[in-house]
């Protein structure tokens, strides 16, 4: 069998706690995974912009420069601070609009990691966070870390929908977390339920109709499975009636999990505007990190 091509992963930073914690898992996968690490910084245009009309001349282009360079070599300190990974890690400095430079730099690579929350505060509250305007736009997979990296993914809860986005999601998590429990969630909702109960449809009917759906779930995660290539008795199986974002976070907190996996879907002009319900409800309220995967194109 050909071995897997090794794992291109940038890491963006702006030497935050919540950075930090992103910073400390993508070298977790580095060192676990075959895979390369890219340590990316990007200076804001708005900052650059205030520091010009503080300085003029001389003195300006000075003043940029340096703060470039001093930026420039806090990466390569923290790439030494990393230890001791296979090949070198890269740094990179960019200048322009923090979104679209870490847009456009992740598009050279096959994972970015970030942390759930900017530098600003107030920003992330008004136009929501760094990483939510991200994801919406990302066309690559992105791990939100929560968390402090303190040992490899333990146990994983993939959020399932049968569409090829969460197949894609099922095979994300299981070339990122090669050692991890993995947990298929499917949430379900039996259609016109009220209006049937409504219409005097006997209780042992509707408990029929539930059972079947409970039933088709579960063979849509087998079928998931092998079409992601992996062995579906590798996966436990989670099927619950519900909201689905409300479950799959009921179900990773009941798991002890610390990773979910969600597949990000479609590619419409309103997709690239907001994130879609499920995925903004999982990421903001989730305890653990988060990935979240793309089919590949």
């Amino acid at each position: 069998m050909t071995a897997p091509q090794p794992l291109s992963v940038l890491v963006a930073t702006d030497f935050s706690e919540d950075a930090g914690h992103a910073v400390a898992r993508a070298a977790m996968l580095a060192a676990g995974l075959p895979a390369r690490l890219s340590l990316l910084h990007v200076v804001s245009a708005p900052m650059l912009g205030a520091l010009r009309a503080m300085f003029g001349g001389s003195d300006r282009q000075d003043t940029e420069g340096r703060m470039i360079e001093e930026t420039r070599q806090s990466l390569r300190s923290l790439a030494t601070m990393l230890g001791n990974l296979d090949g070198e890690i890269a740094c990179e400095v960019r200048v322009g609009k923090i979104v679209d430079e870490v847009l456009a730099a992740a598009a050279q690579h096959d994972l970015l990691v970030l942390g759930p929350r900017g530098s600003n505060p107030l920003r992330d509250l008004i136009l929501g966070t760094t990483a939510e305007r991200i994801l919406a736009k990302s066309t690559r997979p992105i791990l939100v870390a929560r968390q402090p990296a303190r040992e490899p993914y333990r146990q994983v809860a993939v959020a399932m929908d049968f569409s090829p986005d969460s197949v894609a999601a099922l095979r994300a998590a299981a070339r990122l977390a090669p050692g991890a429990e993995l947990a298929a969630v499917h949430a379900f909702d039996l259609p016109f339920e009220g209006k049937l109960l409504a219409a005097g449809i006997r209780d042992d009917e509707i408990q029929h109709y539930r059972a079947q759906a409970r039933l088709d779930a579960m063979r849509g995660i087998e079928r998931a499975a092998v079409e992601a290539g992996l062995d579906p008795m590798r996966i436990s199986r989670v099927v619950q009636q519900g909201h689905a974002g409300r479950t799959v976070l009921e179900q990773a907190e009941h798991l002890g999990a610390d990773l979910i996996v969600l597949g990000k879907h479609g590619e419409s002009g309103l997709e690239e505007m907001m994130l879609g319900s499920v995925t903004r409800h999982v990421l903001s309220d989730a305890r653990c990190d988060v990935l979240v995967a793309r089919r590949e194109q």
